[in-house]
């Protein structure tokens, strides 16, 4: 992650400290000296919460559930940035998120070798992965683009141990055609726990205010790769150290650049 989000977080309290939600807000800029970037995506994905920045580079999202959530911030010629926030009920969160311009790669008069083709961020480690073959199964950026109009439901129905659930979560109101992801050893199967370009999307159990995400609102054409690991013991060590339930991990990777 090149961007970064500013350490200097404010809470403020809201006029009421009983509320149940809070809210998050701020300013996205392209330098430390606060000149803020217009039209900026900003998304809260697990809450399914995406606005874009005004003028100045401010944005703001109201009532988001109390807890912490994965962000992701794009903007035309910057670098995407990925980190999380901790949302306290009934309280305010404040951030500057400084991100990086994207390097402009020149031509060069001479080619003497082909240059080594990069991966996007993410798929090389995904890539060593893949073919160490300790374990996991895997979709390739090569099979999503093939299959750009089709939602990831499509390909996570092929992969085993884990079971695509239209029934609603306990608890939660009945969420229509959502598509939870479950999978485990046991007979009574839990939610997988997810990650989105290496930050948690997705950590159970689920509830009013920690909603699955639905995959079936998902599609290939924003994504590079998919790994799903069905057991702890195969997940890769540093999505592991939270596991409290053998569910199965899912890392999802977007789509960064032109392959």
């Amino acid at each position: 992650m090149r961007g970064r989000l500013a350490t200097t977080l404010s809470v403020v309290l809201t006029a009421s400290l009983h509320a149940q939600a809070g809210s998050f807000g701020g300013s996205v800029l392209r330098d430390t000296l606060g000149n803020g970037i217009a039209r900026a995506e900003v998304q809260i994905p697990d809450a399914h919460l995406t606005t874009a920045t005004d003028p100045t580079g401010s944005f703001a999202f109201s009532n988001v559930s109390p807890g912490r959530h994965a962000i992701v911030v794009r903007a035309v010629g910057f670098e995407l940035l990925v980190d999380t926030i901790d949302v306290a009920a009934g309280q305010r969160l404040e951030a500057d998120i400084v991100l990086h311009v994207t390097p402009v790669n020149l031509a060069t008069v001479k080619t003497i070798a082909p240059a080594e083709k990069r991966l996007p961020f993410g798929l090389d480690e995904m890539e060593d992965r893949r073919k160490s073959g300790l374990g996991g199964y895997f979709v390739t950026d090569s099979m999503l683009r093939k299959n750009d109009d089709r939602k990831l439901t499509y390909f996570l129905a092929e992969i085993p141990g884990l079971q695509l659930s239209v029934t609603p979560v306990p608890g939660i109101a009945s969420a229509g055609t959502a598509v939870y992801l479950k999978g485990g050893h046991n007979v009574i199967k839990c939610y997988v726990e997810v990650y989105l370009d290496g930050a948690v999307y997705y950590r159970g159990p689920p509830s009013e205010a920690n909603p699955p995400p639905d995959f079936n609102t998902l599609w290939a054409n924003g994504y590079s790769g998919i790994e799903f690991y069905p057991g702890a013991a195969s997940v890769p060590t540093q999505y592991n150290a939270t596991h409290k339930e053998d569910c199965g991990t899912m890392l999802l990777w977007t789509r960064r650049t032109p392959f």
